[in-house]
């Protein structure tokens, strides 16, 4: 409501005294007080209603337009029920800018008070009702294939709201205002994806700039979990959203919802069509697995011979209770590499195209040859994205193995075996994400990957667990003084001089590992099957 609409009202027959080229001012609401300064009352764009009792000296007038001004005030409504409205507070309201209505004695301040909350309300109705409208033609307009970037920045802009949907690595999924940077999405992710409910964050926007408060809600979605699940991101504090702000977020919200459960849906689809690829590979029946990946979008065979890939593996350890968590997990760290074709279980399967740049990498000069993704790019690629996850693995962990290069299906039998040894060697790497490579599979870790768990368990409590029973019970380091003697190939002077210890300690701690482990560290082949047992207990 303006105030020249609330002057047109006929029943409350008002009077501007002054102000009227700002008389097309919007009122937010109405206050009534009598203080002089009431500026603390105040939230800015109000009707201040007033009977002038704070009124003392031609000064006060000064003090109190002085008050409205700095608080933001839109208009003053002077009383008449106990005189007429001074002439110093019309020069002081017209020095503020502050228009002034006369409000005359047989007029109450409630009927003031009525008229204006009845225009707001028709006003906020109204706005409502447009607002769900469009509201309902984006989610039309997404369901009938439209683009969650365009629909969502287009959401965003109507809702006058800077909004980000991020995913569980922290990638960009899309953007309703100034772009959020890495290390921001990084934290939004990290840390709120281990809560399932809303939260508040005070993040720096830059290096050097002052922090902004940014609410984080999880875009709620029938297969939801804190390592895939995408987060709505909105500038402000939710404590302080009016109820339209909050009516737009949630619309935001149900936006993103509908997109990811599309997205899930496609995914899972494609999956399930690709469900018997790496059975195929495996019986070598190639023109069958070449029929699948046609149907899945990736190239033709002539194409596919000419273009190299990479098979990837990845398990989380223990299984997880979800069927299809490592496949949602694989996808998304390969969610912006184009071409990408995931399937499986637990472990998940995805073969990989590698010509082209990696996603994000930079331009390359328009003299130079584009720099190919190779299966170095890729290796990175995946680190990136689970190191982002690795925060939130609190219940698993994440093993990764990335193949070599393949040309043709046929090849991909054997990058696909390369894979699945590399994600056995990342097993048993430390960390709770771990990720190796087919390059990686000539050292002892290949031999130790191929030998069941079980076995691999009796070889490293045989020969550790004496020694770990002794340091429980005494509280010493005969483990840790194993592994660092090891370390320094038998040097005596050495290992000391590193531990800080003196030589004859660390002979007598010697002495106690071989009674206890009854191997002789003179000895090369019991010092190997030491360090095999200490690498299986990492």
């Amino acid at each position: 409501m303006r105030i020249s609409d609330l002057v047109a009202v006929p029943h409350l027959r008002l009077r501007l005294l002054g102000g009227g080229e700002d008389a097309d001012r919007a009122l937010s609401g109405v206050a009534t007080t009598d203080l002089l300064h009431p500026e603390r009352y105040l939230s800015g764009g109000e009707l201040v209603l007033t009977g002038m009792m704070w009124r003392r000296r031609p000064e006060d007038s000064a003090e109190f337009a002085a008050a409205l001004a700095a608080a933001g005030a839109a208009c003053v409504g002077a009383g008449t029920a106990l005189g007429e409205v001074p002439p110093d507070l019309a020069a002081a309201c017209a020095r503020h800018g502050l228009p002034l209505i006369e409000v005359p004695a047989e007029t109450s301040f409630a009927a003031v008070t009525e008229e204006v909350r009845r225009a707001l309300d028709a006003e906020r109705d109204d706005g409502a009702a447009r607002t769900r409208e469009r509201h309902r033609r984006l989610l039309a307009d997404l369901a009938g294939g439209a683009d969650l970037p365009g629909v969502f920045a287009a959401a965003a802009a109507q809702a006058r709201l800077s909004c980000w949907v991020v995913s569980g690595t922290g990638r960009p999924v899309a953007s309703g205002g100034p772009a959020l940077g890495a290390r921001e999405r990084l934290r939004v992710a990290a840390q709120t994806l281990l809560r399932p409910g809303p939260r508040v964050l005070d993040l720096a926007a830059a290096e050097g700039a002052p922090a902004r408060r940014l609410a984080v809600l999880p875009v709620r979605t029938r297969a939801w979990h804190p390592l895939t699940g995408w987060l709505l991101v909105c500038a402000g504090d939710p404590a302080r959203w009016p109820a339209d702000v909050r009516e737009s977020v949630d619309h935001l919200a149900a936006i993103a919802a509908l997109a990811r459960n599309r997205a899930e849906q496609r995914a899972a689809d494609d999956a399930r069509h690709l469900a018997g690829l790496p059975r195929l590979l495996a019986a070598q029946r190639f023109d069958e697995a070449a029929a699948l990946l046609h149907v899945a979008g990736t190239p033709d065979e002539e194409e596919r011979a000419r273009t190299p890939h990479a098979v990837v593996e990845a398990a989380l350890l223990p299984a997880p209770a979800e069927p299809d968590l490592a496949r949602r997990v694989l996808a998304e760290l390969l969610a912006e590499w184009p071409g990408a074709a995931v399937t499986g279980a637990d472990p998940a399967f995805a073969v990989v195209p590698l010509t082209g740049d990696p996603p994000g990498a930079a331009p390359a000069d328009a003299e130079e040859a584009p720099a190919p993704g190779g299966a170095d790019a890729l290796r990175r690629h995946l680190a990136e994205g689970a190191a982002a996850l690795e925060p939130k693995l609190l219940d698993h962990r994440l093993a990764v193995g990335v193949s070599t290069a393949a040309t043709g299906v046929a090849d991909l039998r054997g990058a696909a075996a390369e894979a699945r040894n590399a994600r056995r060697l990342a097993e048993m790497r430390r960390g709770r994400a771990a990720i190796a490579t087919g390059a990686e599979l000539d050292s002892h870790e290949l031999l130790l990957a191929a030998v069941p768990e079980e076995v691999r368990s009796v070889y490293r409590d045989r020969l550790l667990g004496p020694l770990l029973e002794y340091d429980r019970a005494h509280r010493s380091d005969l483990l840790a003084t194993l592994e660092r003697f090891l370390r320094y190939s038998g040097s005596w002077q050495r290992c000391a001089s590193a531990m800080h210890i003196h030589v004859n300690t660390l002979r007598y701690r010697i002495g106690r590992i071989e009674e206890l482990t009854g191997r002789d560290l003179s000895s090369l082949e019991h010092r190997v099957d030491l360090f095999l047992a200490l690498r299986l207990h990492r």
